[in-house]
């Protein structure tokens, strides 16, 4: 699934494993001698032999050094089916893994995460699973494609924490219907496995499902200094009365700005917040735990608050220190400057109440020098 796929984000461009810097270096011709080079003219096809096995997975080790660190790092983009928007997000708490005898790893992990749908509104649940991956990888040149094949999903489970389109009656009656549904989606995307793309400067791209060497993933539209890391590129619905938090996203060191780009349809304008991790996941939690959009952390600041009209390519530049942030979406009366329709999570005079209109939004976050 997509969730696992944060794992390698954050920190790719700027910590590039020694192993892979090795390989790199190896397929770079510049300096080396002809009998050098002859050796080296081999590597790409003895690493993607299939059947030298142990080589190959003795490199894959280095992914595994920080599986469950980066997993636990960052949320993943929850969605129906390929191509459509996404729909909500899972924030894995808890990870650890193994690898077994035949090579494959063992991942467990717990989180929580939300999701919307027209009947319910937004629904946040608690989950957990246990998959089994095999793990490859393919060069392409100097490239690195690193495959996380889905094996066996061994176990999903499911708790609705709220339900928030009729409240704690709604959440008691239709948890069941809602657990299946969060169930439904995330499987989904487990079975899909996801793909790591490393190339020779180190930068990292990724996907969900597998793409085949020398391709590349879908992004919803071309942005910025190509020379930038590419944090995420995505197109995510936001309705009405409701945040999504994109993120977090790691910066490794002071000196550098994140590059955000969007592009907004649907309703007149969102706003859009930068927030350091730790104000993040207190917003976060509030979010998840009730319904309606909660205010900013008591005393908490956005590094930046901004506002993105409609059909109109907004672009920002946020210097940032060393540390972790989040980019949250609003599209609610309740922060920032944009102020759609407030609505009611309850049920007007029999009938339930419409949900104001969604966001669709296109959003890449980039990662560079700070100007």
């Amino acid at each position: 699934m997509g969730i696992l796929a944060a794992m390698f984000l954050s920190r790719g461009p700027y910590r590039i494993p020694v192993l892979l810097a090795l390989l790199t270096a190896l397929s770079a011709p510049a300096g080396c001698t002809r009998a050098a080079a002859g050796t080296l003219g081999i590597m790409p096809g003895v690493l993607n032999d299939t059947g030298n096995r142990s080589l190959r997975r003795a490199i894959m080790h280095w992914g595994l050094e920080e599986f469950c660190k980066e997993f636990t790092h960052r949320g993943a983009p929850l969605i129906l089916r390929e191509g459509d928007p996404v729909v909500g997000r899972f924030f894995a708490r808890t990870c650890n893994f193994q690898e077994l005898d035949n090579g494959d790893v063992f991942v467990q992990f717990q989180g929580q995460g939300y999701t919307w749908t027209n009947a319910s509104w937004r629904t946040s649940f608690d989950a957990g699973g246990s998959i089994q991956y095999n793990q490859d990888f393919l060069m392409d040149g100097s490239t690195m494609y690193a495959y996380f094949r889905t094996r066996t999903i061994a176990a999903t489970n499911f708790k609705t924490i709220q339900i928030e389109r009729g409240g704690a009656a709604a959440t008691s009656a239709f948890g069941g219907a809602a657990n299946q549904y969060a169930k439904q989606i995330v499987d989904q995307q487990l079975s899909r496995g996801f793909t790591v793309i490393r190339n020779s400067e180190g930068v990292v791209e990724f996907s969900l499902g597998m793409i085949e060497k020398g391709q590349h993933p879908a992004r919803p539209f071309a942005v910025g200094d190509s020379k930038r890391a590419m944090l995420a590129n995505e197109r995510t619905e936001v309705h009405g009365a409701q945040l999504d938090f994109v993120g977090p996203f790691e910066v490794p060191s002071d000196g550098l700005a994140l590059y955000l780009t969007a592009v907004v349809d649907g309703v007149p304008a969102v706003d859009l917040f930068v927030v350091r991790k730790d104000t993040g996941d207190t917003w976060m939690e509030q979010f998840i735990r009730q319904p309606g959009v909660p205010q900013l952390p008591a005393q908490q600041f956005p590094l930046m608050q901004d506002a993105a009209a409609t059909r109109v390519q907004w672009t920002k530049t946020v210097p940032v220190a060393k540390g972790h942030y989040y980019v949250v979406i609003d599209n609610s009366a309740v922060v920032g400057t944009v102020a759609p329709p407030a609505t009611s999570s309850g049920i007007l005079s029999g009938v339930l109440a419409a949900a104001p209109p969604a966001a669709l939004v296109n959003l890449a976050v980039q990662l560079g020098d700070a100007p």
